[in-house]
């Protein structure tokens, strides 16, 4: 009993600790970029060993990996984070597998150690497919402002200063990241590369794939980029409409979903001894958890569908 009376301590602690380090990246990272407008740029590996302390304890090879999943996610999580996913989601877990399902400890632990496994992995998906929707938002903007400023009669590394400068964010700090590399004398098809395997936005990859042919065997880079431009916004435009027809879906979903919480709330308002067993009598918690796990199932279920129908 004491362990559970502990658990929210832990958890404002932790919580508390996240909103600490946030607010520090946030300091330093304004301290860069205003470093950077100046010219100066003695500040980038205090920004990175910043950044990298709360990895100290870790694994080098887990370090780099994790590294590179926080920055496909834009770097808007960090190891903290997923210390509270993996704690939030191993407790709700255990405690339903334990005091509503009423398993035995092996079950218990088993199902425990799969929500301590998937808790971070499902955290930074999430994280990842909203930072690369909020890319591809932004990405034929730039698009267009790199083909204008090429059909100017720009070189490539000029117009992609003007695009991260004029380019709101993520797409802009992605430029304005690569520009740095090439001021320091990194080849802009490799900044840009790096970029792409950052991000992991396949239009992003095919943009550098097309700069890279241009440079190498000529042709009209922007008309490619033109072309990209086009079947990116074709793509957001096939996904919002598909995104309207399945809102009916959605909407029959949420009903079906209310529906036992209405219906089971009216019940025991009109017969309460009825209802009653379901909370006290183990058995009636197990059906009530078994019925809760089966919606949830089915609810993801459909998620899943529909959000893989409109991709």
């Amino acid at each position: 009993m004491a362990y559970f009376l502990l658990l929210p301590l832990l958890m404002g602690l932790l919580l508390w600790w996240v909103v600490r380090n946030e607010r520090r990246q946030e300091f330093v990272q304004q301290r860069l970029r205003a470093l950077t407008r100046r010219g100066e740029e003695t500040i980038a590996p205090t920004l990175h060993r910043e950044q990298a302390e709360p990895f100290g304890l870790i694994p080098q090879r887990l370090r780099v990996r994790l590294g590179a999943e926080f920055a496909a996610a834009g770097n808007r999580i960090g190891l903290l984070h997923l210390l509270l996913a993996t704690l939030i989601g191993t407790v709700v877990v255990v405690v339903f597998t334990s005091r509503v399902l009423a398993l035995n400890t092996g079950l218990v632990s088993l199902t425990g150690l799969v929500a301590l496994t998937v808790s971070p992995v499902i955290l930074l998906q999430i994280v990842q497919s909203r930072y690369r929707a909020r890319f591809l938002n932004v990405f034929p903007d730039a698009l267009d402002l790199i083909r204008r400023g090429i059909r100017a009669g720009l070189p490539v590394t000029e117009a992609l200063v003007v695009a991260g400068r004029e380019i709101a964010d993520p797409v802009g700090v992605e430029l304005r990241r690569a520009i740095a590399q090439v001021q320091i004398g990194v080849q802009v098809i490799d900044a840009l590369q790096e970029a792409a395997n950052r991000i992991r936005v396949p239009d992003f990859h095919f943009m550098v794939v097309a700069l890279a042919l241009q440079q190498k065997t000529g042709g009209s880079l922007a008309e490619t980029l033109a072309n990209l431009s086009g079947v990116i916004r074709a793509r957001k435009a096939l996904r919002l409409k598909a995104r309207a027809l399945s809102a009916e879906a959605k909407v029959s979903a949420m009903v079906l979903a209310s529906l036992p919480f209405i219906v089971g709330g009216a019940m025991y308002l009109l017969n309460y001894r009825l209802m009653q067993s379901l909370i006290v009598d183990p058995r009636g918690r197990f059906m009530v958890g078994v019925a809760f796990l089966s919606l949830t199932i089915g609810l993801t279920t459909m998620y899943v569908l529909v959000r893989r129908a409109i991709r």
